[in-house]
């Protein structure tokens, strides 16, 4: 299971899904990430870092930085009134920036192998450097107008010395008003085109500064109205934050900080290691946020995501947020150009790139586990407002029907729940045909749905039914 990143001399591990090594299981492969090194860690006295060399934007609200002596990551960012920077910069691994995972876990090589707390890490290139302090490189950068940034990087991976990545990282930055938005894009190029499976990245990830330590969100069932949020505001392990309104920020004792806004985005982590209150910059006290959408990071893929950062009040922090599109109130994915989200379980596809379709194999990568699965992103659709679901399918197959499953927000895993859902009638012939699932009176198809997934019916013969079975999917709507 994956959380939390670079960056501390204890490992801290938040387990939501069964984790790597136990037989493979488990709703979703997370990823475990380290928690931050602090005072008295794993470096002491504090590690030495390269001076800052910052390329601003600002205008009369906020100003913002990015560090070419950091991977072009974000290091500073404050009010255009106090200039007092928010973001943590203790190490190279902290920042504001993109963290990415994917397989082989461990992954390592001939005299350059991580340590043991972060074994788990597995290939994790980090926009700012390594756990050595040694920066990424920087390959290009400029300054469009007073507003905008562009910035490329050569990334190097997180638990490893002076290891450089496989990928290549490129970020877009806007000035608007109090809000910057964020466009990243990895480009990936591995000679290792294993289809690992997916894992949770770091999408973005944000480090502030100890007075910085309550995490606000709203994670009820009533988005969009006001209801009253979330708050947390002690030191804390890595948390996961159901966020329904797809936000959540850290802010101080005022309830002015920074808010992270993905839309479509229903995962956050946050945690708080040290002291709260009280600290600078330079110094290891640090509150953490992340959005952590789960990813396949193909040998030869492409990674691309946006997000704002609002800077100021929580109130207007949610502000911003309801004046954005809202989020689908059902499923709607068409595979034009990428997966939108959905990864698999013990089974793979055909890999990068995406061309109108999933083509996945319809049976067990790992025959010894009970079963497979293709699953959606985490959402946030109200039973009520979904009557069917709509595939735009091709099934090759012997097997005569396939199951919906889902999941509501606090279910366990599928895999251990293995039980629910609505099985419907297929033709395995491999033509394309409209599948329509009707869920109106279905048991269970009530409330709040977090998750959906496709799999064979149970029951059957799998090693026959299996053989050289596929799934061609090109949407899954209402």
């Amino acid at each position: 299971m994956q959380h939390i990143h670079p960056r501390k001399g204890y490992l801290v591990s938040l387990v939501l899904s069964l984790l790597i090594g136990l037989g493979g299981c488990g709703d979703d492969v997370e990823t475990v990430f380290p928690a931050p090194i602090l005072p008295g860690g794993g470096f002491n006295p504090p590690p030495v870092i390269p001076a800052p060399q910052r390329i601003f934007l600002e205008n009369s609200q906020i100003k913002v930085g990015i560090d070419l002596n950091a991977g072009g990551a974000i290091t500073y960012l404050a009010d255009a009134l106090t200039g007092v920077n928010m973001v943590n910069n203790y190490d190279l691994g902290r920042q504001l920036q993109t963290s990415l995972y994917s397989g082989p876990v461990p992954f390592e090589e001939a005299g350059n192998r991580p340590i043991p707390q972060w074994i788990g890490l597995g290939w994790n290139p980090v926009q700012t450097g390594d756990m050595y302090n040694n920066p990424s490189q920087v390959v290009s950068y400029r300054k469009d107008s007073t507003n905008r940034l562009y910035v490329k990087t050569s990334p190097l991976i997180w638990p490893l010395r002076n290891r450089p990545a496989e990928c290549q990282m490129e970020h877009w930055l806007e000035l608007r008003g109090n809000v910057i938005r964020v466009r990243s894009r990895t480009q990936l190029s591995r000679p290792d085109t294993t289809q690992y499976q997916a894992r949770t990245q770091e999408a973005p990830c944000m480090h502030l500064n100890a007075p910085y330590y309550r995490v606000i969100t709203y994670t009820g069932d009533k988005p969009f109205t006001n209801d009253a949020l979330f708050e947390f505001n002690a030191p804390h392990a890595i948390t996961e934050r159901y966020a329904t309104e797809n936000w959540a920020a850290l802010v101080d004792k005022n309830s002015w900080g920074v808010g992270i806004y993905r839309r479509n985005e229903f995962r956050f982590i946050s945690g708080f290691f040290g002291a709260t209150g009280v600290g600078g910059e330079r110094d290891g006290d640090t509150g953490y946020l992340t959005a952590i959408p789960f990813q396949v990071m193909d040998h030869n893929g492409v990674f691309e995501f946006e997000y704002d950062l609002i800077v100021g009040s929580v109130e207007r922090i949610r502000q911003y947020v309801y004046s954005q599109p809202r989020p689908d109130t059902g499923p709607n994915f068409r595979f034009t150009t990428n997966r939108q989200g959905w990864h698999y379980y013990n089974t793979r596809d055909t890999g990068w790139p995406i061309r109108n379709e999933l083509s996945v194999q319809w049976g067990r990568t790992d025959p010894t586990l009970p079963s497979f699965a293709i699953k959606s992103p985490k959402g946030f659709w109200r039973a009520a407002d979904v009557r069917r679901i709509v595939l735009e399918a091709a099934f090759t197959t012997s097997s005569k029907t396939a199951r919906l499953n889902w999941r509501k927000p606090g279910d366990q895993e599928f895999e251990v729940l293995r039980s629910g859902g609505v099985d419907f009638p297929i033709i395995g012939d491999g033509q394309f045909r409209t599948y329509t699932i009707d869920l109106s009176r279905a048991p269970g198809w009530d409330g709040i749905i977090y998750q959906i997934q496709l799999e064979a019916t149970p029951g059957a013969d799998a090693s026959a039914s299996e053989r050289g079975s596929r799934l061609r999917l090109r949407s899954v709507s209402q």
